[in-house]
Protein backbone atom coordinates (compact mmCIF):
# COMPACT_ATOMS: atom_id res chain seq x y z
CA UNK A 1 0.00 0.00 0.00
CA UNK A 2 1.20 3.36 -0.65
CA UNK A 3 2.55 5.45 2.16
CA UNK A 4 0.58 8.69 1.46
CA UNK A 5 -2.82 6.20 2.72
CA UNK A 6 -1.20 5.71 6.23
CA UNK A 7 -1.82 9.39 6.65
CA UNK A 8 -5.66 8.94 6.47
CA UNK A 9 -8.31 6.80 7.66
CA UNK A 10 -10.80 5.23 5.66
CA UNK A 11 -14.30 5.13 5.42
CA UNK A 12 -16.89 2.85 3.39
CA UNK A 13 -19.82 5.22 2.78
CA UNK A 14 -21.59 2.21 0.49
CA UNK A 15 -24.60 -0.28 1.81
CA UNK A 16 -24.20 -3.53 1.22
CA UNK A 17 -26.45 -4.94 -0.99
CA UNK A 18 -28.27 -8.31 0.54
CA UNK A 19 -29.50 -9.40 -3.29
CA UNK A 20 -31.94 -12.51 -3.96
CA UNK A 21 -29.84 -15.64 -5.18
CA UNK A 22 -30.91 -18.50 -6.77
CA UNK A 23 -28.07 -21.20 -6.19
CA UNK A 24 -27.77 -24.08 -8.94
CA UNK A 25 -29.47 -26.61 -6.08
CA UNK A 26 -32.62 -24.91 -6.29
CA UNK A 27 -32.53 -22.77 -3.18
CA UNK A 28 -33.37 -19.36 -3.18
CA UNK A 29 -32.72 -16.90 -0.69
CA UNK A 30 -34.71 -13.69 -0.51
CA UNK A 31 -32.98 -10.15 -1.12
CA UNK A 32 -33.64 -7.19 0.89
CA UNK A 33 -35.00 -4.48 -1.77
CA UNK A 34 -38.07 -4.25 -3.20
CA UNK A 35 -36.34 -3.03 -6.65
CA UNK A 36 -35.18 -6.07 -8.33
CA UNK A 37 -31.41 -7.25 -7.22
CA UNK A 38 -30.91 -11.05 -8.14
CA UNK A 39 -28.27 -13.30 -8.62
CA UNK A 40 -28.36 -16.70 -10.52
CA UNK A 41 -25.83 -19.17 -9.49
CA UNK A 42 -24.43 -21.43 -12.36
CA UNK A 43 -21.27 -23.38 -12.78
CA UNK A 44 -19.11 -22.94 -15.88
CA UNK A 45 -18.88 -25.77 -18.56
CA UNK A 46 -15.07 -25.75 -19.04
CA UNK A 47 -13.74 -25.42 -15.34
CA UNK A 48 -16.56 -26.10 -12.96
CA UNK A 49 -15.88 -23.02 -11.63
CA UNK A 50 -19.05 -20.76 -10.13
CA UNK A 51 -20.21 -17.84 -11.66
CA UNK A 52 -23.37 -15.89 -11.44
CA UNK A 53 -25.73 -14.05 -13.98
CA UNK A 54 -26.75 -10.43 -12.60
CA UNK A 55 -30.52 -9.11 -13.01
CA UNK A 56 -30.81 -5.88 -11.49
CA UNK A 57 -31.66 -2.27 -11.33
CA UNK A 58 -28.91 0.22 -10.93
CA UNK A 59 -31.44 2.39 -8.47
CA UNK A 60 -30.02 0.27 -5.90
CA UNK A 61 -27.69 0.45 -3.10
CA UNK A 62 -25.42 3.51 -3.36
CA UNK A 63 -25.59 4.56 -7.08
CA UNK A 64 -24.46 7.29 -8.69
CA UNK A 65 -26.88 9.11 -11.09
CA UNK A 66 -24.96 10.74 -14.80
CA UNK A 67 -26.61 13.00 -17.55
CA UNK A 68 -28.48 9.78 -19.16
CA UNK A 69 -30.53 9.44 -16.57
CA UNK A 70 -32.36 12.80 -17.21
CA UNK A 71 -32.49 12.68 -21.11
CA UNK A 72 -32.11 10.55 -23.67
CA UNK A 73 -29.41 11.80 -25.24
CA UNK A 74 -26.93 12.97 -22.26
CA UNK A 75 -23.78 11.11 -21.27
CA UNK A 76 -23.88 8.14 -19.74
CA UNK A 77 -21.48 6.08 -16.93
CA UNK A 78 -18.60 5.37 -19.47
CA UNK A 79 -18.61 9.06 -21.33
CA UNK A 80 -18.10 11.12 -17.91
CA UNK A 81 -14.55 12.16 -17.27
CA UNK A 82 -12.98 10.05 -14.67
CA UNK A 83 -11.91 13.04 -12.43
CA UNK A 84 -15.46 13.88 -11.74
CA UNK A 85 -15.70 11.24 -9.48
CA UNK A 86 -12.87 11.73 -7.25
CA UNK A 87 -11.19 14.57 -5.62
CA UNK A 88 -11.89 16.70 -2.67
CA UNK A 89 -14.55 17.20 -0.74
CA UNK A 90 -16.91 18.85 1.93
CA UNK A 91 -18.83 17.10 4.21
CA UNK A 92 -21.57 18.77 5.71
CA UNK A 93 -24.67 17.86 8.18
CA UNK A 94 -27.71 19.02 7.21
CA UNK A 95 -30.61 19.91 10.13
CA UNK A 96 -34.38 19.40 9.53
CA UNK A 97 -36.59 20.90 6.88
CA UNK A 98 -35.70 22.57 3.42
CA UNK A 99 -31.71 23.51 2.67
CA UNK A 100 -30.96 26.83 1.37
CA UNK A 101 -28.12 28.14 0.07
CA UNK A 102 -27.07 30.00 3.17
CA UNK A 103 -26.44 26.86 4.55
CA UNK A 104 -23.77 25.88 1.62
CA UNK A 105 -21.67 28.79 2.37
CA UNK A 106 -18.47 26.76 2.77
CA UNK A 107 -18.84 24.54 -0.68
CA UNK A 108 -15.81 25.82 -2.86
CA UNK A 109 -16.35 25.97 -6.52
CA UNK A 110 -15.00 22.50 -7.80
CA UNK A 111 -15.87 20.58 -4.35
CA UNK A 112 -17.43 17.10 -4.07
CA UNK A 113 -20.17 17.68 -1.94
CA UNK A 114 -21.83 15.31 0.19
CA UNK A 115 -24.70 16.16 2.71
CA UNK A 116 -26.20 13.97 5.50
CA UNK A 117 -29.03 14.45 8.48
CA UNK A 118 -30.02 12.81 10.78
CA UNK A 119 -33.56 14.51 10.23
CA UNK A 120 -36.28 12.58 7.93
CA UNK A 121 -37.40 15.43 6.50
CA UNK A 122 -34.23 16.84 4.91
CA UNK A 123 -34.51 18.32 1.04
CA UNK A 124 -32.94 20.37 -1.16
CA UNK A 125 -34.58 23.35 -2.16
CA UNK A 126 -34.62 24.71 -6.23
CA UNK A 127 -32.48 27.90 -4.77
CA UNK A 128 -29.72 26.04 -3.35
CA UNK A 129 -29.87 23.80 -6.58
CA UNK A 130 -28.94 26.75 -8.31
CA UNK A 131 -26.55 27.91 -5.67
CA UNK A 132 -24.46 24.92 -5.70
CA UNK A 133 -24.79 25.01 -10.12
CA UNK A 134 -23.59 28.55 -10.04
CA UNK A 135 -20.61 27.37 -7.99
CA UNK A 136 -20.18 25.06 -9.88
CA UNK A 137 -20.11 21.96 -7.72
CA UNK A 138 -18.32 18.80 -9.08
CA UNK A 139 -20.90 16.36 -7.93
CA UNK A 140 -23.74 15.68 -5.10
CA UNK A 141 -23.89 13.12 -3.15
CA UNK A 142 -27.14 12.54 -0.34
CA UNK A 143 -27.70 10.39 2.80
CA UNK A 144 -30.90 11.12 4.53
CA UNK A 145 -31.33 14.23 2.26
CA UNK A 146 -33.75 14.60 -0.34
CA UNK A 147 -32.32 15.86 -3.42
CA UNK A 148 -35.47 17.46 -4.55
CA UNK A 149 -38.59 18.69 -2.63
CA UNK A 150 -40.68 15.90 -1.84
CA UNK A 151 -43.80 17.28 -2.92
CA UNK A 152 -42.13 17.23 -7.22
CA UNK A 153 -43.20 13.74 -7.04
CA UNK A 154 -46.90 13.54 -5.70
CA UNK A 155 -49.60 13.31 -8.33
CA UNK A 156 -50.42 16.64 -10.02
CA UNK A 157 -47.80 18.92 -8.48
CA UNK A 158 -46.03 21.82 -9.96
CA UNK A 159 -43.02 21.89 -8.74
CA UNK A 160 -40.28 20.69 -10.48
CA UNK A 161 -37.07 17.96 -9.41
CA UNK A 162 -35.24 21.40 -9.81
CA UNK A 163 -31.66 19.03 -8.36
CA UNK A 164 -31.80 16.21 -10.49
CA UNK A 165 -32.67 18.65 -13.70
CA UNK A 166 -30.45 21.65 -13.01
CA UNK A 167 -27.41 19.20 -12.05
CA UNK A 168 -27.41 16.14 -14.13
CA UNK A 169 -28.97 18.63 -17.20
CA UNK A 170 -25.56 20.61 -16.51
CA UNK A 171 -23.19 17.14 -16.39
CA UNK A 172 -22.95 17.34 -12.28
CA UNK A 173 -23.86 13.72 -11.31
CA UNK A 174 -25.97 12.78 -8.28
CA UNK A 175 -25.08 10.28 -5.45
CA UNK A 176 -27.41 8.64 -3.61
CA UNK A 177 -27.92 6.17 -0.45
CA UNK A 178 -24.65 6.88 0.53
CA UNK A 179 -23.60 5.69 4.04
CA UNK A 180 -21.84 6.00 7.39
CA UNK A 181 -21.22 9.95 6.71
CA UNK A 182 -22.08 10.22 10.23
CA UNK A 183 -18.73 8.37 11.09
CA UNK A 184 -16.75 11.31 8.86
CA UNK A 185 -15.08 13.80 11.75
CA UNK A 186 -13.15 16.38 9.47
CA UNK A 187 -15.44 18.68 6.99
CA UNK A 188 -13.00 18.21 4.35
CA UNK A 189 -11.83 14.40 3.01
CA UNK A 190 -10.75 13.42 0.07
CA UNK A 191 -13.71 11.31 -2.10
CA UNK A 192 -13.39 8.01 -4.56
CA UNK A 193 -16.51 6.65 -6.36
CA UNK A 194 -16.23 5.53 -9.63
CA UNK A 195 -19.14 3.94 -11.48
CA UNK A 196 -18.80 0.84 -13.56
CA UNK A 197 -18.37 1.40 -17.32
CA UNK A 198 -20.56 0.33 -19.15
CA UNK A 199 -22.32 1.71 -22.27
CA UNK A 200 -25.31 3.79 -22.18
CA UNK A 201 -25.82 3.02 -18.26
CA UNK A 202 -27.58 6.21 -16.77
CA UNK A 203 -26.49 5.01 -13.38
CA UNK A 204 -23.85 2.91 -11.74
CA UNK A 205 -23.51 1.23 -8.49
CA UNK A 206 -20.37 2.53 -6.86
CA UNK A 207 -17.93 2.05 -3.93
CA UNK A 208 -18.46 4.93 -2.33
CA UNK A 209 -14.90 5.74 0.02
CA UNK A 210 -13.73 8.81 2.29
CA UNK A 211 -9.77 9.34 2.99
CA UNK A 212 -10.19 11.24 6.63
CA UNK A 213 -6.61 13.09 7.43
CA UNK A 214 -5.42 11.60 10.42
CA UNK A 215 -3.86 15.24 11.18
Amino acid sequence: MLDIFNNYRMIDLSEEIQPGVLKINGQYSWGKHIRRFQLRQFEAATDHTFMNFVEAETHIGTHVEVPAHLTNDGRGCSEMPLETFIGETIVLQMGSGPIHPAHLSKVHPRDILLLWSAAEDSYITEQAAQYLLDKPIKMLGVQNVAPDDPRAYEAGSTIPPATHQLLLSHDIPIIECLVNLQEIKKERVFFIGFPLRIAHLDSSWIRAVAFEPLS
